[in-house]
């Protein structure tokens, strides 16, 4: 998404640039006048997968400029963010393949060519010149970049038309594109001048699917368009909960890649989507039908949210929705007040066939919480801790799954802030929504209560087990300051909370942050999302807390939210297990780690290879079939996780380390080293840089890629290893750790930058076929 080939980011407005001003006179850039036919997608594609979608390549793509795919160059760029935080009305939804279909009706909402100047597509196409001003400007190697060159993703960015590339030019000499980046080689902007010289023609139609894809979205699409009432509801239900899946099929894990959308059309004729803000609502027309449709832009991580259909899959949903026991009687409306509250529109459908198609594939609803549009930018994702394990409320103990007349009862004070719309006051999100979780708990309370009448509590087996086999069953956060991942698993050390989620909060998580989150909302809206998001947070900590000794509960939480007053929603969310025991035996004084390793050692297929990189103990914790390169570099990096110290502090919030043994080819290994920052609290939006307590930061180290957004990267030699390691641990202040990123640091301006960065999605995609996807380099340090 941001920072690379494109338009620009800068810090004036376009206020301040004048029009009608003419260009510097640049060097032409190589191949300009190349007279041989370039094609697109053998040429011009692989360069700007490489070269520009690492940072145009999703809705914070510097001014709306999506090159993964050759629809996005011709619509151009816009002058308009889509994330804006101060917006006071809605914005126009701008979605590529959605809601405008040709280059005119881009040009009608604003959008301007990057390809042309007044009307011709040739050198003085913006995307020309801006790679010509680039060029014309490079960078010192390997040096940091002038402070003068913001590089935060809350800049403000100037995005000029080819009118105003003159004035632009004079006024940010240093704006070119790739904006704060080596250069790219020669040869790869001749392939860029020639082919927008030659009159940036189109790509031929793509190749056809395998004919094992056609079948089974023939399969599928007949699946997700039954004509019984039951079958509709299903379908609506699945389809409300997969709409930003990019779905793949089991037996190709490589793709095709699909989404699914709603068309006028049926199966076998062109498809026609039906263009709505939310996935719930109204279409607008009698008859529609759910169709997949294949994802022909090139695959950025961030989005790339994967979600696997099977002949085992379909038997599966079948189970659960088309041949479990209940009979609806009427399709759901589509009122936004029904339609933003899933416990009134899909309430005909039994909580366990909706909890366990959650539960199923638990990580991906996750991910869609973390990595959907939501989830960008500090404020956005300051709602939770940097750290944190998740576990699930078995579905036999969720009262709201066995007790049908819970649910009947709570499900009004349920509702989400997606019912509003954008059409909220900030008295109503604090007032509203605190009146309404009062009540629900309220309800929670009593029916727990009249459920355990002896005051018991849980055992152990109160938390779902994945039915033995399924890894979805525990799940680890970690947040990068504005962004965040997840991962199957406990990874790292014993965190300061956990969660523990049932199905009422699940699928409001669900419904607040995804399906009823408009990216395009006003800020009221935005807002709304995320108070309603601090309950949610503060439920899963609590019922985690029920599983802890009574006695214990209020303190760890207290220790949670040193600071926070009722100013906070923080007393709205009571601990509701009071009064109640556990019937989990407890020999330690540090009950909450002794509670997560318990939950560990229930299941080895769950819980996965242990951690002997962040929870080795004694060391040395010996990986079984790791490498020489990876035992060296294991035992090099282990004294430095899950410990706080100084050096800490220095890292960024995510860090990727390659680590190098002979051949680049072979013998090379890469970590991921994620900072997590510590807090008082979280139980504010604002003021974060007031509740940070660094002494306490630690560092998690992670096999492989963890998140979307590398901070930086480390290049070492397995045989300095060691040296690196202990010259990390030593760092004490901001000159300590320039001297490390000196030595084995890759900056922006390094030579080797891209090439590095090559062979990192090279090898991602060698490791993960399926998960892969480009890495985005928007926020890329300055170091």
């Amino acid at each position: 998404m941001r920072l690379a080939f494109g338009l620009l980011l800068a810090v004036t407005t376009l206020g301040a640039v004048c029009t009608h001003v003419s260009a510097p006179d640049f060097p032409p850039l190589p191949g300009a006048a190349e007279t041989t036919p370039v094609s697109y997608r053998e040429q011009v594609r692989p360069v700007l997968e490489r070269r520009c979608v690492v940072c145009h390549g999703c809705y914070d793509a510097p001014c709306q400029l999506l090159l993964s795919s050759h629809a996005g160059l011709e619509r151009g760029a816009s002058q308009e963010a889509v994330y804006h935080s101060a917006r006071l009305t809605p914005m126009q939804p701008t979605r590529l393949f959605v809601d405008a279909k040709s280059s005119a009706q881009w040009r009608q909402r604003n959008f301007f060519s990057v390809l042309e100047n007044a009307g011709v597509a040739g050198p003085d196409a913006l995307l020309i010149g801006m790679l010509a001003l680039g060029r014309s400007r490079p960078f010192a190697p390997n040096e940091r970049l002038p402070d003068s060159l913001p590089l935060d993703i809350t800049r403000k960015l100037s995005c000029p038309t080819p009118e105003e590339f003159g004035a632009y030019a004079q006024e940010q000499p240093l704006g070119g594109m790739p904006y704060g980046m080596a250069p790219p080689r020669d040869s790869e902007l001749a392939v860029l001048a020639a082919w927008v010289g030659q009159g940036a023609a189109p790509p031929p139609p793509p190749p056809p699917l395998p004919r094992s894809a056609t079948t089974q979205v023939a399969r599928w699409e007949e699946f997700l368009n039954g004509d019984s009432l039951k079958e509709r509801i299903t379908a609506r239900y699945l389809y409300e909960h997969w709409f930003l899946a990019h779905l793949y099929f089991e037996n190709l894990p490589a793709g095709p890649f699909f989404s699914i959308v709603r068309s006028s059309t049926p199966p076998g004729q062109p498809l026609e989507v039906i263009a709505t803000r939310r996935p719930y609502d109204d279409p607008g027309v009698s008859d529609f039908w759910y169709r997949l449709t294949p994802i022909r832009s090139t695959i950025v991580h961030k989005t790339h949210i994967v979600y696997p259909l099977s002949a085992a899959k379909m038997r599966r949903l079948s189970a659960l929705f088309l041949k479990s026991d209940w009979e609806p009687t009427r399709l759901p409306s589509y009122d936004v007040h029904e339609a933003s509250n899933p416990f009134v529109s899909f309430d005909a459908i039994p909580a366990r066939s909706r909890y366990q198609y959650l539960l199923d594939d638990a990580r991906y609803f996750v991910m869609t919480f973390i990595r959907g549009p939501v989830c960008r930018g500090q404020v956005a994702v300051d709602v939770i801790e940097d750290h944190f394990f998740v576990a699930f409320l078995d579905p036999d103990r969720d009262l709201s799954v066995v007790d049908a007349s819970f649910l009947e009862r709570a499900k009004q004070l349920l509702s989400l802030p997606a019912e509003h719309e954008s059409h909220i006051t900030l008295s109503e999100i604090w007032l509203s929504y605190n009146r309404d979780q009062q009540r629900y708990l309220d309800v929670r309370e009593q029916a727990y209560d009249a459920a355990d009448p002896e005051r018991l509590g849980p055992t152990l087996d109160f938390l779902w087990d994945g039915d033995g086999w399924n890894r979805n069953a525990l799940l680890t956060v970690f947040r990068h300051f504005d962004n965040a991942s997840v991962v199957r698993g406990f990874l790292g050390e014993i965190p300061k909370t956990a969660w523990v989620i049932d199905f009422p909060v699940f699928e409001r998580i669900y419904y607040d942050l995804v399906a009823g989150f408009d990216v395009f909302g006003n800020v009221t809206h935005q807002i709304a999302t995320r108070v309603y998001m601090d309950h949610l947070r503060m439920q899963s900590e609590n019922l985690f807390l029920a599983f802890l000794p009574e006695h214990r509960r209020e303190e760890i939480r207290a220790s949670w939210y040193l600071g926070a007053t009722r100013k906070h929603s923080y007393q709205t969310d009571r601990i509701p297990s009071m009064g109640h025991g556990t019937q989990i035996p407890y020999r330690s004084t540090d009950v909450k780690a002794e509670l997560l390793t318990m939950i560990l050692a229930r299941n080895a297929t769950v819980a996965g290879p242990p951690d002997r990189l962040n929870r080795c103990g004694a060391p040395p914790c010996n990986r079984p079939g790791a490498s020489a390169t990876e035992r060296r570099a294991e035992r090099a990096l282990q004294p430095l996780a899950s410990v706080p110290g100084p050096w800490v502090a220095e890292l960024p919030d995510m860090t990727f380390l390659r680590v190098r043994s002979g051949k680049i080819d072979r013998g090379v290994v890469a970590y991921t080293l994620v900072h997590n920052k510590a807090h008082t609290n979280v139980a504010s939006m604002f003021g974060e840089h007031e509740r940070r307590e660094p002494a306490k930061d630690t560092l998690t180290v992670a096999r492989g890629y963890l998140g979307s957004y590398p901070n930086f990267l480390f290049d070492v030699e397995v045989a300095q290893i060691e040296a690196f390691a202990q010259a990390l641990a030593a760092v004490g202040d901001a000159s300590d750790f320039e001297a490390l990123v000196d030595r084995w640091g890759v900056r922006r301006t390094s030579p080797h930058f891209w090439e590095t960065f090559d062979w990192i999605h090279d090898d991602f995609r060698r490791r993960s076929p399926t998960a892969s996807g480009l890495f985005d380099l928007g926020r890329y340090q300055n170091l």
